[in-house]
C-alpha cells in the first residue's frame, strides 16, 4: 500500500520539486495545506485541501508531512508535525540555526517518528558518477575540490526568498547543497573560511558565496552566485590519480519545471554532449575519456524515505547530517564576519 503524504505549501517547490517524485517513490499525495485550493485540485483533483498546516497535521489520513514551505517556518513547523505523530521532510535549509536542528532531533527521538531534510541534490546525475568515481578510487586520493552552482538572476525580486530572515540567503538556499554533497564526500571539514556578500543592486540578503574547508591537506572551494549568465561550471575535482571536469547541472529541474516526471523515458538521462571528461594517470601518459553520467534520481529520497518508515531502516539524509550543514553554514557565516578561519 502506498505511503500517505500531506504537503505544506504549494508554491514552485510543493507543485514542481516534491508532488511530481512521489509516484515514482510508492507515495499517494491526500492532502495539501494552502490557500489557493483550486490551483491544488485543478493538479490533483480529489486531494484534500487544507487551510493551514495545523489542520494537515490533523488530518488521520497523513502519514509524512513534507515541508514545501519559508525558512524561517521549518523549525517549528516541524515540531508541530511531530507533536501531531507525524513523520515530516524539511524543504532545505533544515533549520536556521543548528541550535533549532538539536530542538527538532531531540522532538523526533521523543515521538519515534523521522524528521528528515530534502537535499535532492544527492541524486544528481553528477554528484552520483562523481562519487562512484571516488569510492572506485578512480581519482586517487582527492586533493582539491571546487564545486560551482550558479544561475542569472540579476533582478532582486519581490519574495521571501529575498527579504532578511532566519536561514534566508545564498548560503543556506544553493550553499545547502553544495555542503551536504562535500560533507557526504569528506566528512565535516577541520575549518572553513567563507566570504558572502549582497552584489545586486537593491539586494538585502546575501546574493554571493565562497567558502574554502580545509580537510587534512584536501582544499576544497564552494561557489555560488547569481551573476552568472555562463552558469556552465559545475565540478573541477583532482586527485593523486585523475581529474573529474564537468560542465552544465543536473537537468532535473529543467525537466520537472517542463512537466516530465520521473516515470516518463528519459528522465534524469543526460545527453553524451553533458557527460564529464576523466583524465587519468597512471604513472605514464596521461588518457582522459568522456565518462557516461548515471542517471540522475530526485525521487530516490521519497522511496529510501518510504522504506525507512515502513522498515524501519535509516531514512535517506539523517536529521543529525542535516544539522551538520547548519554547522558549517553557520561557520561561514562568521568567518565571513570576522576575516578568520572557523571550525564548525
Amino acid at each position: 500500500m502506498a505511503l500517505k503524504v500531506g504537503v505544506v505549501g504549494y508554491g514552485l517547490a510543493g507543485k514542481v520539486f516534491h508532488a511530481p517524485l512521489f509516484p515514482a517513490a510508492g507515495m499517494d499525495l491526500v492532502a495539501v495545506a494552502s490557500s489557493d485550493a483550486a490551483k491544488v485540485q485543478a493538479d490533483h483533483p480529489g486531494v484534500t485541501v487544507h487551510p493551514t498546516p495545523a489542520a494537515l497535521f490533523a488530518d488521520p489520513d497523513v502519514e509524512l508531512a513534507v515541508l514545501a514551505t519559508p525558512s524561517p517556518t521549518h523549525a517549528p513547523l516541524m515540531l508541530e508535525a511531530l507533536a501531531a505523530g507525524k513523520h515530516v521532510v524539511s524543504d532545505k535549509p533544515f533549520t536556521p540555526t543548528a541550535a533549532e536542528a538539536e530542538q527538532v532531533i531531540a522532538a523526533a527521538a521523543e515521538a519515534g517518528r523521522i524528521a528528515t531534510c530534502f537535499q535532492n541534490r544527492r541524486w544528481d546525475s553528477d554528484f552520483l558518477t562523481l562519487r562512484k568515481l571516488i569510492d572506485e578510487g578512480a581519482l586517487g586520493e582527492i586533493k582539491s575540490y571546487r564545486a560551482h552552482f550558479e544561475f542569472y538572476k540579476g533582478e532582486v525580486a519581490d519574495r521571501w526568498q529575498e527579504r532578511p530572515a532566519p536561514g534566508v540567503g545564498i548560503h543556506y538556499d544553493l550553499g545547502a547543497h553544495l555542503i551536504d554533497q562535500v560533507l557526504q564526500l569528506f566528512g565535516l571539514p577541520d575549518w572553513v573560511e567563507g566570504d558572502l556578500v549582497i552584489q545586486r543592486q537593491g539586494g538585502e540578503i546575501p546574493d554571493g558565496f565562497h567558502a574554502r574547508m580545509g580537510h587534512g591537506a584536501l582544499r576544497v572551494d564552494l561557489f555560488a552566485n547569481y551573476y552568472a549568465p555562463d552558469h556552465s561550471t559545475r565540478y573541477a575535482v583532482h586527485g593523486s590519480r585523475g581529474s573529474y571536469m564537468k560542465r552544465f547541472m543536473d537537468i532535473q529541474e529543467d525537466q520537472l519545471r517542463a512537466g516530465m516526471t520521473p516515470l516518463d523515458d528519459g528522465y534524469g538521462v543526460e545527453p553524451q554532449d553533458r557527460w564529464a571528461r576523466v583524465t587519468t594517470y597512471d604513472g605514464g601518459a596521461a588518457s582522459s575519456r568522456f565518462e557516461p553520467s548515471i542517471p540522475g534520481a530526485h525521487h530516490r529520497f521519497y522511496a529510501l524515505l518510504r522504506e525507512a518508515i515502513e522498515t524501519g531502516t535509516p531514512p535517506p539524509v539523517l536529521a543529525e547530517e542535516a544539522r551538520d550543514t547548519i554547522r558549517v553554514i553557520e561557520a561561514i557565516a562568521e568567518s565571513s564576519k570576522t576575516g578568520r578561519r572557523v571550525a564548525p
